[in-house]
Formats: C-alpha cells, structure tokens, sequence
C-alpha cells in the first residue's frame, strides 16, 4: 500500500472523529428523548466507523495490507425510529435540532464525497471496497437525515399555512 492509502484512511479516521463529537454533542445537548436516542445512535455508527478504519490503518502499517472489507459490519437500520410521528414531533422545525440535522447533512455529504474518490483512485481491491462501503453508509446516513428534513419542511409549512392562493 503506498503512502496515499495511510493519509486516506487517516483522513477517514478524523472524518469518523468528528462525527461522533458532533453527533454526541447533539444527543447530550437536546431535550428530547427520540432524538436523542436517534443522535446517539448515529455516534455509535461513527464509532464503529473510526473503529473499523483503525483496524485497517493498523493492518496496512503492520502488514502493508489491509484487512478484508467482510469484517466491517452492517448499518443499522434507525429509519423507523427517526421517520417517527413522535420524533419529528419533537422537533422544532426551525429550532436547534433542525439546525443539527441540516449541519448533519452536509456533514454526510462531504465524507460520502471523500469516500467516493477515495475508492475510485484506490479502484478495485480491498482499499476500493472500504472506501466504497464507507460511502454506501455514509449515502445511507445522508438519506436518513434528508427524510428527516423533509418531513420538517412539510410540518413548518403546514403549521403555518403556507400554502399558494388559488
């Protein structure tokens, strides 16, 4: 692997860090509950990330390969629990957590972009697939939260009647 990989998977790493903070922040910092279990499952994803990439910085320092991409795990699914009445109930649509999740969303938006050129000048192989993986989760994250926004939008529109003349 050449010094590319390890400078990539370092930047991975600090990506993974500063997810997990801001998500963490989020969850320690809301008055409501659903969201914060949703946040805080959202860190937990980032440190199974910064967790994951770790093992893989280690393997390609020590071994000048990395570990196969079978051993990263799957996403787990809190759509539900995030598309909730209660949860977006919770949310003030122009309040504090609307602000996280729009801050979130670019947030995703950018490690997605990261990952994806990462993988495409790893190409194919195991650097490729982790990349690759990684931006499939972080696409997934970003999916997550635009749901999220949009169901915001609707409830500010609706709870103060924007809606066109005719």
């Amino acid at each position: 692997m050449s010094a590319g990989a390890i400078e990539a998977i370092k930047g991975a790493i600090l990506l993974e860090r500063r997810g997990w903070a801001f998500y963490s922040k989020v969850a320690t910092t809301t008055k409501s509950e659903s969201v914060r279990e949703v946040f805080s499952s959202m860190a937990e994803e980032e440190k199974r990330h910064e967790e994951a990439l770790s093992l893989h910085y280690s393997s390609l320092v020590r071994d000048g390969s990395l570990a196969a991409v079978t051993t990263l795990g799957q996403a787990s699914d809190i759509s539900g629990e995030i598309l909730s009445r209660k949860v977006i109930s919770e949310i003030d649509a122009a309040g504090y957590e609307a602000a996280a999740i729009s801050a979130a969303m670019a947030m995703e938006a950018s490690a997605e972009k990261y990952y994806r050129e990462r993988a495409s000048e790893a190409g194919s192989g195991i650097e490729g697939d982790l990349f690759n993986w990684l931006a499939d989760w972080e696409h997934g994250h970003l999916e997550m939260l635009a749901q999220m926004d949009r169901a915001l939008m609707e409830k500010i529109w609706f709870e103060n009647s924007f809606w066109p003349v005719i």
